[in-house]
Formats: C-alpha cells, sequence, structure tokens
C-alpha cells in the first residue's frame, strides 16, 4: 500500500492511535513495549497483506530462514554455512523478480517464443532481501550479535515504513533502536510529521505532475519537437528524483513518528561533480550497501588499476540488475560502469576542471542515462535519445510544472548552499579561538549538505507556515496515477 494514499493515512493514523494508548499503560505494564512493537509488526503485516496475502508468506519464509541462520552463523561461524544463506536469498530474489526474463532471453536467443511465467513479485523483495543478505554478512563478520528476539527480528525484516522502496537499513541501525524503543515521543512525533508532509509535497506535486508530461513525450516523442523532447527528458530527470526522495522522506518521517530514526537517502545528487559522487548522494542506503558488500570484498581499489576498473563495472552491472528484469537496466548499469571506469582513468586531469564545468557534465550525462533507464525498451531509448539529438519539428509543449520544479530545486540547493557557508565560517571562528596561530590552519570544509526545514511548531507562525504549507499540498497535489517509481523494484 502506498504512503501518499489515503487508505494508508487512515490505517497509519489507526496504528498511531494504539500506539498511543499502549504507551500510557507504560509505567503500569511491563508488557506495553513489547505490545506496540508486536503491533507494528501486525500492522507491517496487515499492509502486506492488503496487498497480496502471498506476499506475507513470502517474507515469513525468508525472515525464519535469515533468523535461524543468524543464529548458527554465530555458533559456527562458518563461510559455508554463510554462503548456504546467501545462496538461499539470491535464489529466492532471481526466481521471483528474475525468472521471466532469463527464461524469454534465452529462448530468444535460441530463436523460440517467449513464454509467460505467472510468478508473482513480492512487494518490496529487492530491499527486505538486501536487508537480510546484510545481516547475514554483519552477523559472520561479528560485527553485531545475532538478534535471538525473533518478533525484534520480525519486525527489522518487516518494517512498514521502508518496506516498499526503501531506505535500505541495517541491522546496526534498526537494532539498537528496538532495544531501547520508548514509544512515540512529542517532539520526534512534530519533526515525522513534517518529513512526512515534506516528501509529500516532493511526491504528489512535483513528481506526479511532471509524470503527467513525462509519460506523454516518451510514449510517443515523435510527435514533439526538439525543444519538448529536451524538456521531458530533464523533466524526467526531476520527476525521478522527488519521486524516491519523496517516498524515503514519508518512509523516515512515518518511522520518527512511531519512534525510530533513519538516516536521510538523498543528499542533493544533482550537484555532484562526477558519477561517484552522485551515487554517494542518490539512494544512499543502496550505494552503501554494494560498497560494503561487493565492491570492498571484490578488491575494492586496493588491487590493480585494471582490477579496480573490473570491480567498478562488475558493481554497477549488478546495481542495474537490481534495479529491473530487463536489457534496459542492464545497459542502464553498463554506462555508469563506463563511466565510472573513464572517471577513474581521467581522475588527475578532472581535478583541473572547473567545478561548475563538472558539476554540468555530470548532470547531462546522469540525465541522459536516465533515459535508457525510463524507457520501455532499447529501441525506445533510442528513439528517444534521437528526438533529443535530431532538430525537428512538432509539438511544442512548454510545460509550467518542469520550470516550477526547477525553482523548487534550485530554492533547497540555495538555501544547502548557505546554511554551508554559514557553518564553514563558524568553524573557522571557532577554531580562531581555540587554537594559537602556529596552530591555526584552514577551516573545515564539509560537503554541502541538504537538510529537513524543521519547524518549531510550539511557536504560532510556524504553526500557521507549517499548516498553510500542508493546505498547497493538498490543493496543488494531483492524485491521479500515484505510484511511486521504486515501488517496482
Amino acid at each position: 500500500m502506498s504512503l501518499n494514499s489515503f487508505h494508508f493515512v487512515l490505517y497509519f493514523c489507526a496504528a498511531v492511535v494504539l500506539v498511543a494508548l499502549l504507551q500510557l499503560l507504560r509505567n503500569k505494564l511491563r508488557i506495553a513495549g513489547t505490545l506496540q512493537l508486536a503491533g507494528l509488526l501486525l500492522f507491517s503485516y496487515f499492509l502486506i497483506y492488503m496487498s497480496d496475502w502471498r506476499f506475507c508468506l513470502c517474507i515469513a519464509g525468508v525472515t525464519v530462514w535469515t533468523y535461524l541462520f543468524g543464529l548458527q552463523l554465530e555458533k559456527k561461524h562458518k563461510k559455508g554455512l554463510l554462503a548456504i544463506g546467501i545462496v538461499f536469498l539470491v535464489l529466492f530474489l532471481g526466481v521471483f523478480k528474475y525468472a521471466g526474463f532469463f527464461v524469454n532471453s534465452f529462448r530468444g536467443l535460441f530463436g523460440y517464443d517467449s513464454v509467460t511465467l505467472n510468478i508473482i513479485l513480492p512487494l518490496g523483495v529487492s530491499f527486505y532481501i538486501f536487508s537480510a543478505l546484510a545481516y547475514l554478512i554483519d552477523v559472520y563478520r561479528g560485527d553485531y550479535e545475532a538478534e535471538k528476539n525473533i518478533l525484534h527480528f520480525a519486525l527489522y525484516i518487516a518494517f512498514f515504513a521502508k518496506l516498499t522502496a526503501g531506505p535500505i537499513v541495517r541491522g546496526k541501525d534498526f537494532f539498537p533502536q528496538i532495544k531501547k524503543y520508548r514509544g512515540i515521543e512529542w517532539n520526534s512525533f512534530l519533526e515525522g510529521a513534517q518529513i512526512f508532509v515534506f516528501g509529500l509535497f516532493k511526491k504528489v506535486v512535483l513528481a506526479d505532475r511532471l509524470g503527467v508530461f513525462v509519460d506523454n513525450v516518451f510514449k510517443t516523442p515523435e510527435i514533439f519537437n526538439t525543444g519538448t523532447v529536451i524538456l521531458a527528458v530533464l523533466s524526467y530527470s526531476l520527476q525521478i528524483y522527488f519521486d524516491f526522495s519523496g517516498y524515503s522522506d514519508m518512509a523516515i518521517g512515518v518511522s520518527k513518528i512511531v519512534g525510530f530514526a533513519f538516516k536521510p537517502n538523498f543528499n542533493l545528487p544533482y550537484i555532484s561533480q562526477n558519477v561517484s559522487e552522485f551515487w554517494t548522494r542518490w539512494h544512499i542506503s543502496l550505494s552503501s550497501w554494494f560498497k560494503d558488500y561487493l565492491y570492498i570484498p571484490l578488491g575494492g581499489s586496493r588491487k590493480s588499476k585494471i582490477r579496480t576498473l573490473i570491480n567498478l563495472m562488475l558493481v554497477m552491472l549488478v546495481s542495474g540488475l537490481w534495479h529491473g528484469a530487463g536489457w534496459t537496466f542492464i545497459v542502464w548499469g553498463a554506462l555508469y560502469g563506463l563511466a565510472s571506469c573513464i572517471q577513474n582513468l581521467l581522475k588527475k586531469q578532472l581535478k583541473n576542471v572547473n567545478p561548475y564545468v563538472n558539476g554540468v557534465i555530470t548532470f547531462i550525462i546522469v540525465t541522459l542515462f536516465w533515459v535508457v533507464f525510463r524507457a520501455e525498451s532499447l529501441p525506445k531509448a533510442l528513439n528517444m535519445l534521437k528526438g533529443i539529438f535530431t532538430v525537428h519539428g512538432g509539438i511544442s509543449q512548454p510545460y509550467v510544472w518542469t520550470f516550477f520544479a526547477i525553482l523548487c530545486l534550485t530554492a533547497a540547493t540555495v538555501f544547502a548552499v548557505i546554511r554551508y557557508k554559514k557553518g564553514t565560517i563558524a568553524a573557522g571562528l571557532l577554531q580562531s579561538t581555540d587554537e594559537s596561530k602556529e596552530q591555526k590552519a584552514e577551516p573545515k570544509k564539509d560537503t554541502i549538505n541538504g537538510f529537513y526545514p524543521i519547524l518549531d511548531l510550539s511557536k504560532i507562525p510556524c504553526q500557521v507556515a507549517f499548516f498553510t504549507f500542508c493546505g498547497l499540498t493538498l490543493i496543488l497535489g494531483y492524485f491521479g496515477n500515484t505510484a511511486f517509481i521504486y515501488g517496482a523494484f
């Protein structure tokens, strides 16, 4: 069930009321905290059930398997046991997500007719399988102990907020919060509500409005002129960012409301100066997962130059395949692998290029790659790219919501830059008062980071601003086809 649907909001409010009522009993009833966690687990499974009851069986099976293997890994600590646990989870993901694609590709290679395999794609399978894989590997490495409480572990795998489209939460970030869970706290509730509405605005006002235009042009690019096709490609870059980061914000917001704090999943990715930086700012939980559990174990950049390039290409290919079972995703991943390899080879030369030029080039590369990601097939992707690079006439549609989205993104970036500069100046002043002249150095310069514009809702002006923003979100929002893009992965 989508986080931006009316039914989810209704059910979630009921769940919050239940957890809040149990909160009142925490001082009188010892098991009140456990009941709160059990209530959140039941709510998570209820939402899965509302999509398809069979999805409950899938996630329950993964939960039991991973839980038991985690206990065994802690006792025996054998690499072969870890391999069995990983192979099962990978095969589980492969059968449900990729079986149809590989069977049809194989049959097509030998000239046979394609077949349709009626295999359901379980809700959020890519995300909870990666959470389970990370858990087994972390337990094997000894990063933390295997979770003994089945309730806690089941909630880690199935927690409703992160299930559909992430973020991919690690056990080391989730289990400590469960063990010291204090239920709903007023300040966290207010912050979470604001983050949720902030994400909702990005989704229904910006992403979904852009989606109407993008769908029309990508469907028949040949009937639109060159300028409109280029605008649609730019619009998709904005749409997928606002759509996915909006979901992440909403997931982080509802989690904070019920007492869990997750790290941001996006950090102004379109200000990146190269594709590597882009992946440290885009879908942070996934890119860090691939770095920690695939790139570094393969050797990372510690071995020869050729080995480093192979590792980069392999990781990006797997990343592309993770996003979807189709040749467009594989090619998309390969393009990023190639771009990463070129960047690695030209690392020294790129440092001498103006950072603004690097930023523009990176944004253009990312935007063009999104065309392949968005297209239904490789021929359609080529057709769309042809529409960009050939001058031709057709329908002209200067879509106003694209310019509004650009304005919003620009404003958010400018505020982040101002905040960054103030922080740098403050760090420099602090350093000058704490150090002698001999010890002084350049003020520490952190990277520009995005942030949530949290208001102090104890003040009336802030209340007016927040509820005005809520009203504008409802008035300006598009409530047609509102499925999240990453919900399909």
